[in-house]
């Protein structure tokens, strides 16, 4: 066990606190929402989220102290574009009435707290020290250097001896990706899916298609062998065949995935619609599938036997 944290809520977590807040910049008008957390100083340190200017809290922000918050880099860019958030100060509102001045005291990282794919939301997090009596949810972060299982048991012997009514329910950030990403999962598992389904059928349409082009050319292919043409160069002549029509899917099927992408783009998470690398993959996939519908089909072009072909015509 490396550190222990306590906070409202956390990246992923279900508990969110949003409130209004009005920066005391002299072009600030009107209050806009922020979300708000209340945590402990070994918050930052515990997920690894850099302090990027100012200070942490420390045992000087008490409940009598002045009122001071760490803000994220979105509501730094937002509420004091321009300016040195440190030193700066906003305030909230209770009952339409304005809440003493907050101070800022250090900028952190961006992190998201509701949705993966959610657009970052300016944050607030202020001492759990000064939390109001209605921020009583709470939340424990624990890292750990072995398997979280293995902790599990052990945490809930130390909690019972101090608290035994306390309800506990443990859970991993992991977990909580998975969960956030059950959407995701299940569209990419599906598309997986009919993608392969799809593959399958296409080699099956290729190689019958390009039998069938074999077939219609049975007698050209047994007159080339009856003159003396090799095997090889029946197959090279199939196979420069199915090249060029390869080269000529592939070039429309790329432009038309180019410009339909952007159907598909809502359903996409650290992907780019346009990815060079998964446009490169789906090309080699299908050029290697033609390829191999289309040496079987070569390899039966090289079998014909001309006497059978011409006795045919």
């Amino acid at each position: 066990m490396i550190s222990v944290s306590r906070s409202l809520t956390q990246p992923l977590g279900d508990d969110n606190w949003a409130d209004e807040i009005q920066p005391d910049t002299a072009s600030a008008t009107a209050r806009e929402p922020s979300y708000f957390n209340f945590v402990t100083p070994e918050y930052f340190a515990t997920l690894r989220t850099p302090l990027v200017a100012g200070r942490n809290f420390d045992q000087d922000d008490t409940r009598n102290s002045q009122p001071v918050a760490i803000v994220n880099e979105t509501l730094a860019r937002r509420f004091f574009a321009g300016m040195n958030p440190i030193g700066r100060q906003f305030r909230t509102y209770t009952r339409e009435k304005p809440d003493p001045w907050i101070q800022i005291v250090g900028i952190v990282k961006d992190s998201k707290y509701q949705k993966i794919r959610e657009e970052i939301k300016p944050t607030v997090f202020l001492p759990a020290s000064q939390a109001p009596p209605g921020a009583d949810t709470e939340d424990f972060e624990v890292p750990t250097a072995v398997a979280p299982a293995a902790l599990i048991s052990a945490m809930q012997s130390a909690v019972a001896e101090v608290s035994p009514q306390t309800p506990l329910a443990f859970h991993t950030l992991a977990e909580q990706v998975d969960d956030n990403l059950v959407q995701e999962r299940l569209m990419a598992t599906l598309a997986g899916f009919f993608g392969v389904v799809a593959l399958v059928l296409a080699m099956i349409g290729l190689y019958g298609v390009l039998t069938y082009a074999v077939t219609q050319r049975q007698i050209e292919f047994g007159i080339r062998m009856a003159l003396g043409a090799e095997p090889g160069s029946i197959l090279r002549l199939v196979m420069r065949d199915v090249v060029v029509v390869l080269s000529a899917g592939l070039s429309i099927g790329v432009a038309i995935s180019l410009v339909s992408v952007r159907i598909l783009q809502k359903l996409l998470f650290g992907l780019e619609p346009r990815d060079p690398l998964t446009i490169m993959t789906a090309v080699c996939v299908l050029t290697v599938v033609a390829l191999f519908a289309g040496y079987l089909s070569a390899r039966s072009a090289t079998r014909v036997d001309p006497m059978v072909a011409l006795r045919h015509e």
